[in-house]
């Protein structure tokens, strides 16, 4: 929900939306974008390009374990055991600079959702929610795919001693510009993680892309058409105890992302842009800037989306 805060949209997934994704028994994951900013008049909204960022590495990821698979690109695959190996110890910084003790690993695994093994498709709440999903889509499948290695995290007892040294000695070394690098990128890929404060480092996967296209996520909109002010408070109480109208409207949208027949191909980026334009017009969206679905031809003519503001459920007459 990118206009909305967090509460309302997890309210509007709970009382419309889950008991017809649980009823249709649709394996799902819940993700809840919680970047939020309370502005002065106390109204908490969600801070823009989270659902953007998070779902073009998503498949910007795809497309380099593709490149990773292949027989003839062992850098890559080096480098990717560094960054996971650099991962994996930020994790436990992370965790003992919180705790104050080496978490074991054990902890570390039960906190891991399991990878989904295919593409999970992607359904969106709102129009500021579809309008960052289907731009992130359209970066992830064209974009850069260069990938910057994760500091490393420095623990709390190692930035009170780097803070001694600084104030209490003089730094008169210089870094030996003539390093020996015949060991090449093996050995710089395996030490990744013993050096925290070091200069990041990039991987160029973009030298070994090849063009090829990865299979894209289909996604959805769900409409939530946000009543605020005091002019809608009459329609809001009527709701409260008799809320019909909108069950049939969300809940049927949301049906038709549980039958995979009305998944279908996208008509242009202008039926993208279209979808979800009415909620712009509601007192919510007073005094805010509205994106703009900006989508590669390429990636457009590929997408696939659900039909949700249609009735085409194959039940239907």
């Amino acid at each position: 929900m990118g206009e909305l805060g967090t509460r309302k949209a997890r309210q509007h997934w709970e009382r419309y939306i889950l008991p017809v994704f649980a009823a249709g028994a649709l394996d799902y994951e819940l993700t809840l974008v919680n970047d939020t900013a309370t502005e002065s008049n106390g109204v908490e909204r969600v801070v823009r390009g989270g659902v953007h960022r998070m779902v073009a590495e998503e498949i910007r990821e795809r497309r380099r374990r593709r490149l990773e698979a292949e027989e003839e690109n062992g850098e890559l695959r080096l480098w990717r055991a560094a960054i996971d190996e650099r991962k994996r110890e930020n994790e436990a910084r992370a965790l003992k600079n919180r705790l104050g003790v080496e978490p074991g690993m054990s902890v570390l695994e039960l906190w891991k959702a399991q990878e989904y093994p295919g593409v999970m498709d992607v359904v969106a709440i709102g129009r500021e929610t579809w309008v960052e999903a289907v731009n992130g889509i359209s970066e992830g499948a064209s974009g850069s795919l260069n990938l910057q290695v994760p500091e490393l995290v420095a623990l709390d007892s190692e930035q009170n001693k780097k803070l001694n040294t600084e104030q209490n000695a003089e730094l008169n070394t210089e870094p030996n510009a003539e390093q020996n690098t015949e060991q090449g990128t093996a050995h710089e890929a395996g030490s990744l993680a013993d050096n925290a404060g070091e200069p990041a480092h990039v991987v160029n996967y973009d030298r070994f892309d090849d063009g090829a296209a990865v299979a894209l996520p289909a996604v959805a909109y769900i409409a939530h058409a946000n009543l605020t002010g005091w002019g809608a408070v009459p329609l809001r109480i009527r709701n409260f105890f008799h809320d019909q109208q909108n069950v049939d409207e969300y809940a049927c949208q949301a049906l038709q992302v549980v039958y995979e027949s009305t998944r279908r191909a996208a008509r242009g980026a202008g039926e993208l842009e279209a979808m979800g334009r009415a909620e712009e017009q509601m007192k919510g969206w007073e005094g805010q800037e509205p994106l703009e679905v900006v989508v590669d031809p390429q990636v457009a003519a590929r997408l696939q989306i659900y039909d949700t503001q249609n009735d085409t459920a194959p039940f239907k007459d």
